[in-house]
């Protein structure tokens, strides 16, 4: 079994202990959850075949993905699956290259701390971990940002698949006004696209640990992208308070240096940056997934720039 419980009822993915780049399996996932069938999978399927522009040969496993992220909804398993190509194809800062060892991921990830906890919180989420690593905001580059939280997302259900829910926990410490400027507009714009209507994952809750005064200033330019669904996943904890997320991620499931019981941010982000140089070749792979706009229909030509609510699904 992917995941153990050690009697707390507290799930650990093995998988993600031991970098595993071994995918679940179609197979896997159906007996997993026994309320997606076959035939929902086929159904889809045949809808892809109707749309030219979009992959034809979507791996199994991430059909099921799309459909159990959207609860099972079909017409928004289908807007999700082509939001999500669509972005993979127009935002290739966030999408291609996904090579650690590249200069740019390399600076990144001296800048920032990532991880993805193998423990999972009580209600089986898997939590992904971020924070500034070094504070001088000219070395912060926020496209390659977005880049590594992706593949963090994209290495957790690669491996284990389906998942109740995720959940993003951030730390603040050290953000300052600099690093606002080193956002883009356009940037923002499709971010907050893939997270709101193409993430192939069901997101609980946006935990953000030592906020600070700037945190106003940040949700003022933030808000005009986030609808209020997202708004409220957002939960905000000062350094004075920091003990209040143990009710969303208890101490067996939180970093030490919060007083947790989890392992340190330090070996958290060394586990991170191994199993990242192991899902290179997934990740090369996965690029070939993608819209190819010359072959899109006329009348539902759209551009990332707008918003995908006005998509035509057939």
């Amino acid at each position: 079994m992917p995941l153990i419980d050690d009697g707390s009822g507290i799930n650990e993915s093995i998988k993600i202990l031991e970098k595993s780049t071994v995918p679940i399996t179609a197979d896997e996932e159906y007996e997993k959850n026994p309320e997606i069938s076959r035939e929902n999978i086929e159904d889809l399927r045949k809808w892809i075949a109707t749309q030219p522009h979009l992959p034809q040969n979507v791996p199994e496993e991430m059909l099921i993905l799309f459909y159990h992220s959207c609860f099972f909804d079909m017409e928004q398993t289908k807007t999700c699956i082509e939001v999500y190509y669509t972005l993979k194809a127009e935002t290739p800062e966030f999408f291609a290259n996904r090579d650690v060892s590249r200069p740019e991921l390399v600076n990144a990830l001296n800048v920032l701390d990532y991880g993805c906890l193998p423990i999972r919180s009580p209600n089986d989420y898997q939590i992904i971990y971020h924070k500034l690593r070094i504070f001088e905001a000219n070395k912060y580059v926020f496209n390659d940002g977005v880049k590594l939280l992706i593949m963090a997302m994209d290495a957790c259900f690669k491996v284990d698949g389906t998942c109740p829910g995720y959940i993003f926990l951030f730390d603040m410490r050290g953000v300052r006004l600099g690093h606002l400027t080193r956002l883009s507009i356009s940037s923002l714009r499709k971010f907050f696209t893939f997270i709101q209507e193409g993430l192939p994952v069901r997101l609980k809750g946006i935990h953000v640990l030592n906020t600070q005064s700037i945190v106003d200033k940040i949700m003022m330019l933030l808000k005009p992208f986030m609808k209020k669904e997202l708004l409220s996943m957002v939960h905000f904890y000062t350094e004075r308070d920091v003990e209040k997320i143990y009710e969303a991620v208890p101490k067996q499931c939180l970093l030490e240096d919060y007083g947790g019981l989890a392992q340190s941010i330090e070996k958290t982000h060394a586990h991170f940056v191994e199993w990242m140089k192991l899902m290179k070749p997934l990740f090369e792979n996965d690029y070939q997934y993608k819209t190819d706009e010359s072959k899109r229909p006329k009348k539902s030509k759209k551009s990332i720039s707008t918003s995908f609510k006005s998509l035509e699904i057939d």
